[in-house]
């Protein structure tokens, strides 16, 4: 099995190093402590890690993305025939569909793990799990200990409709079929006498009523639990910082109780702490 050490691309005579690569017995006592109280990787993970940089996409799957290809497909061809029949009802809903596929599949890859998120303030699979716990024990704290996961499953309710997109899948694309099978040409003449060709769809207008209140319906959907998931995770930030400075109040310190009591607390926070048991 490669090493780890290997991919630091050492090519030194180490003997040149003389006395300063010797470990002293401390540092030596500090790397066999951390070699035996850190949990060991496993067979497969020391492989994996000797081999390059993990690529995350072989850890972690979207369990949308076939789902969104099929649905891009068949939006788009609603959109083409729509505009073809100048149905610009069904042309505004599909192109406001397509739009919000693109933000729940991205924010979806965010969820999954399979993209590095930088940024604190987007619920990612690390930024979401983590506050998700915190949320846990400050609830224990406050409202009693959790019966269930919620309170870090809230940011991940996107990745829990999966049936209800596969419907919506479906039904698209069999609406897809419908709709461009029921293009028919109309031949005419222009202004000027030339002939022209319009096109329409033999469609009822109730059933493509339906095709515009699915599409929309399919983007309420994703909508909805996106910007759930997002709320839900603002929220569980705000109360993560609202706990940590209520909780600066428990166990003050003699110089901050004399402040809080003579000078800087308010009748309110100095009634409450010297209520408090």
């Amino acid at each position: 099995m490669a090493s780890l050490f290997a991919r630091l691309g050492f090519n030194f005579d180490t003997a040149r190093f003389g006395d300063a690569s010797v470990l002293t017995e401390g540092a030596n006592n500090t790397v066999n402590l951390i070699s035996s109280s850190f949990p060991t990787f496993a067979d497969w993970q020391k492989s994996d890690l000797s081999a390059g940089s993990p690529v995350r996409t072989t850890y972690f799957q979207n369990p949308y993305t076939a789902n969104f290809s099929s649905m891009n497909t068949s939006i788009t061809s609603i959109r083409v025939s729509a505009n073809t029949c100048n149905l610009s009802n069904i042309v505004t809903s599909s192109n406001n569909c397509i739009l919000e596929i693109g933000a729940f599949h991205s924010h979806t890859d965010n969820l999954s793990g399979i993209v590095v998120v930088t940024d604190a303030s987007v619920p990612s699979y690390d930024t979401a799990s983590g506050i998700g716990q915190m949320s846990m024990m400050n609830l224990a704290r406050t409202d009693g200990p959790q019966t269930n996961t919620t309170p870090i499953l809230g940011s991940f309710t996107s990745l829990f409709v999966r049936d209800d997109i596969s419907s919506n899948v479906s039904q698209l694309i069999y609406y897809s079929g419908e709709l461009a099978n029921s293009i028919v040409a109309i031949a005419g003449v222009d202004a000027n006498g030339d002939p022209i060709t319009t096109y329409s769809s033999n469609l009822s207008s109730g059933e493509l009523t339906n095709i515009v209140n699915y599409i929309d319906t399919t983007k309420g959907l994703m909508t909805t639990r996106r910007t759930h998931d997002w709320t839900f995770f603002q929220n569980s930030i705000q109360i993560t910082k609202d706990v940590a400075f209520i909780s600066q109040f428990n166990n003050l310190g003699n110089t901050n109780k004399y402040l809080i009591n003579n000078v800087i607390g308010t009748d309110y926070l100095v009634n409450n702490l010297a209520n408090t048991a």
